[in-house]
């Protein structure tokens, strides 16, 4: 097999070669290349430790030192790079309680969550180091811990999110002992950090296979999140693949409180407010007409209410031709529907002598009037109106 290397990561590859150390690509950049996708990012694992990887190369940050993790920078391009290591016990289910570093691979990659990233691969000399079946179970397109699935799980309660993330994205079906061992440690998942249940949680519902995520709600593995439902789980497939509509439409269908769930998994204000407004949205019946879309408009914007429409098409089977074809035409026109399209503005009314409540109230009801009364928005009729 042949593939396309950044030369960064070719370059940083050779150079550790070069100075007498093993080194190879490693994990979901292996795995992507085999399945015919780019990868997002390279990992690097070799056989020089930190401070060996400091002194070849030129430009270096220790990000992870602790471990053995030193990004090189090579033309302002940060590569992560991890010396091949074996981890101890897992006290707190999360992080191992040590690191010893190794000088072989095969250790490192034993060490791994699912035989589909325990892959390593060196591109100049084409060798592909396979010890637990990953290049099969990739063919088979099925998803299969490392070793005692119920080690690794124990190990790292995050794996068994990830793994329902791989089962989504890459729409592989999970091995029976693998299947069985994650759903009966799903309790251990209270142990993880939020932030990464929120990370692990948005990419997997950006995958093809959104329903697999139904088996980890139905058995009360994320109640800790007030997520308890798992209502069409399957249709958020159907969805465009926007983060943020995908993750309204799982929490939609999923959680009791919506609004709870995102304070508990510490969303951004930007996350809150999207999901709040397109709650708003798909609440509401009425897109009959543009007066009715426009309402609509002034308490949210284009983008989400079309967003709302495809949830609405999505989860209801709604046919939404109509209101889109209002949207566009109300943008075209430049309808107004905001304060900020009326052809009067706060000084105006200033100088009439409204102000504080009074002014904002005025331009509340001037934006209601305008958007039932769009050819009414002219200078000269607002002001007598007024």
């Amino acid at each position: 097999m042949a593939y396309f290397i950044p030369k960064e990561i070719e370059f940083v590859l050779l150079t550790l070669k070069n100075s007498g150390f093993d080194a190879f690509l490693v994990g979901g950049c292996v795995r992507d290349m085999l399945s015919g996708s780019v990868p997002h990012d390279y990992d690097i694992a070799t056989s020089a430790t930190p401070t060996e990887i400091q002194q070849i190369f030129e430009h270096t940050v220790a990000t992870g030192i602790k471990h053995g993790t030193v990004t090189v920078i090579v033309n302002k391009i940060p590569v992560e790079v991890t010396t091949f290591r074996l981890e101890g016990d897992y006290s707190d289910t999360r992080h191992p309680d040590n690191v010893s570093f190794l000088r072989s691979v095969d250790e490192d990659l034993s060490r791994r969550d699912f035989t589909v990233n325990a892959l390593a691969y060196y591109p100049p000399d084409n060798t592909l180091i396979d010890l637990f079946g990953g290049v099969k179970d990739l063919e088979n397109k099925i998803l299969r811990a490392v070793g005692d699935p119920d080690k690794r799980f124990c190990e790292d309660a995050l794996r068994i999110l990830r793994l329902f993330r791989f089962a989504s994205v890459l729409n592989h079906s999970i091995e029976a002992n693998t299947l069985s061992s994650a759903l009966n440690h799903s309790k251990l998942l209270q142990n993880v950090s939020l932030e990464r249940i929120m990370a692990e949680l948005k990419k997997a519902v950006c995958g093809q296979n959104t329903a697999v995520l139904k088996m980890l709600i139905d058995i009360g593995a994320l109640f800790f999140i007030k997520l308890t439902e798992s209502k069409a789980l399957e249709k958020i497939s159907l969805l465009p693949n926007s983060n943020n509509l995908r993750l309204f439409a799982f929490l939609k269908l999923s959680s009791t409180d919506i609004n709870s769930s995102l304070e508990i998994l510490r969303a951004s204000n930007a996350e809150k407010h999207y999901c709040k407004t397109l709650n708003t949205l798909v609440s509401s019946n009425d897109y009959s007409d543009k007066t009715a879309i426009k309402k609509l408009l002034s308490i949210s914007s284009p983008e989400m209410l079309f967003d709302a429409l495809e949830y609405k098409k999505a989860v209801f089977g709604e046919d939404v031709l109509k209101p889109q074809k209002f949207i566009k035409e109300i943008l075209e026109n430049n309808e107004p529907y905001l304060v900020s399209h009326l052809k009067v503005n706060g000084d105006d009314l200033l100088k009439l002598g409204y102000k504080g409540k009074d002014l904002r109230e005025k331009l509340e009801a001037l934006v209601s009037f305008v958007i039932e009364n769009p050819d009414e928005n002219v200078r000269e009729k607002l002001l007598e109106k007024l």
